[in-house]
């Protein structure tokens, strides 16, 4: 009855101080001055947001910069900040924490407009926090990743390996609310950052060797197309290396050897198919070995990066 009482008080506030009320275009807009519960007026025309840029309507479209506002998925729907701060009094608890992450955010982007770097931080962090708190995601992530980026700066204040985590959390946010481009590309950044600052993060040689490859090979495990590029590659060198040391021999006497059998013996080899018409010479059938050991790892590897990209698309 009491969250009936104060629905009947807010109507019959509305009813009897608005002459006006444009529904015509969506979100409705007061055209008219009125009165609200606790005596404050709300003005009808409606002001400029300092949200910012909403999220792109295609979740895949991943753009170079990240907003600069954003509005919280459980705020009105309207462009009025009165109209907003009206809502804000008068909707259910459970949705403050929305209101305070997005204002939290706010002012974290004021105060990095304004060059104030660990002002800007401090918000950030808040802003993260509450956002967590009221599952709004969006603004959780794009918050951690600002984090990120200020403190992986050389300037103050710095801390790489903080940063690192914030853009875990941030990846894991934007896996929450369904925005999957978004956390492969922080993804993917997060670990060619890793990669290109592995002496500061004191990571061990083989271990730089093995996140190079892993760059080279697949793009981290984020690019499908890379690994098929790597295996034409693969197909193309060891072509050469057999044409270049005639370790390709035919079944059928007499045939010449050109640089297109090798590659067609190469691509066989690779994808472990063997039809027979092409064997590798006595001192080629180690290399020939490892080419079809290395077409298998590769195969493999396309599949497992494959199934990663249309599991989270």
């Amino acid at each position: 009855m009491a969250n009936r009482g104060w629905q009947f008080d807010l109507c019959l506030t509305i009813a009897l101080n608005v002459r006006v009320i444009r529904i015509d275009d969506p979100p409705f807009l007061f055209s008219t001055s009125c009165k609200l519960m606790d005596g404050s007026q709300m003005t009808g025309q409606p002001e400029t947001t300092t949200a910012g840029a909403l999220p792109p309507d295609n979740i895949d479209e991943v753009t170079s910069e990240l907003p600069v506002g954003i509005r919280a998925d459980f705020s009105p729907v309207t462009q009025s900040q009165d109209v907003q701060r009206t809502f804000k009094r008068i909707i259910e608890p459970s949705h403050f924490g929305s209101y305070q992450a997005q204002e939290a955010f706010d002012s974290a982007v004021k105060a990095a407009d304004e060059g104030d770097e660990e002002g800007a931080v401090e918000h950030y962090l808040n802003a993260s926090n509450l956002a967590e708190t009221a599952r709004e995601w969006y603004i959780a992530a794009v918050a951690c990743q600002r984090v990120g980026d200020f403190l992986r700066t050389p300037t103050p204040p710095f801390d790489l390996e903080r940063a690192f985590r914030m853009y875990r959390r941030a990846v894991g946010a934007y896996h929450n609310c369904g925005l999957y481009a978004e956390a492969r590309e922080l993804s993917y950044r997060l670990m060619a950052t890793r990669m290109k600052r592995a002496r500061e993060l004191r990571i061990p040689w083989w271990h730089r060797l093995e996140l190079f490859a892993f760059w080279a090979i697949a793009g981290f495990g984020y690019r499908p197309l890379r690994v098929v590029a790597s295996a034409i590659v693969f197909v193309l060198c060891y072509a050469m290396l057999y044409w270049s040391i005639d370790g390709i021999t035919s079944s059928v006497t007499g045939t010449q050897i050109t640089f297109q059998h090798a590659v067609y013996f190469s691509g066989t080899t690779f994808s472990t198919v063997g039809y027979g018409d092409f064997v590798p010479a006595p001192h080629a059938q180690l290399i020939a070995l490892t080419e079809a050991a290395l077409g298998s790892l590769t195969m493999g590897l396309f599949v497992a990066v494959l199934a990663q990209r249309l599991n989270n698309s």
